[in-house]
């Protein structure tokens, strides 16, 4: 019972982080310009255009946004949308969330 209490606490330290990340995208003119792989090896990663994608979004730039990384945009991002929201609502409502099922032992 402790360990899953320690999960969710993890997970809210988590949103929180990301929310702080998330406004730090949208109210600064923060932008990674260099990607590691591709400035060392020239190939483009799956990550590749993430953080440009993101900004994007977070501008309602959805044309761009799947320009910079099209399986972010319209694939993981949307999942990770609904998986995040469904779990804020779910410990606010104090039930369990589908990410609790996923990570019950």
């Amino acid at each position: 019972m402790h360990d899953k209490f320690t999960f969710k606490k993890f997970r809210i330290l988590l949103y929180i982080i990301l929310g702080i990340l998330l406004c730090i995208f949208k109210f600064t003119n923060f932008l990674i310009d260099s990607c590691y792989i591709y400035q060392n090896f020239h190939i483009l990663c799956p990550t590749c255009g993430i953080t440009r994608a993101t900004i994007a979004i977070l501008n309602l730039d959805f044309v761009n946004a799947i320009h910079y990384n099209a399986y972010f945009t319209l694939v993981l991002f949307p999942i990770f949308l609904v998986l995040t929201l469904e779990d804020i609502y779910c410990f606010i409502r104090k039930k369990r969330s589908l990410v609790d099922v996923i990570f019950e032992e």
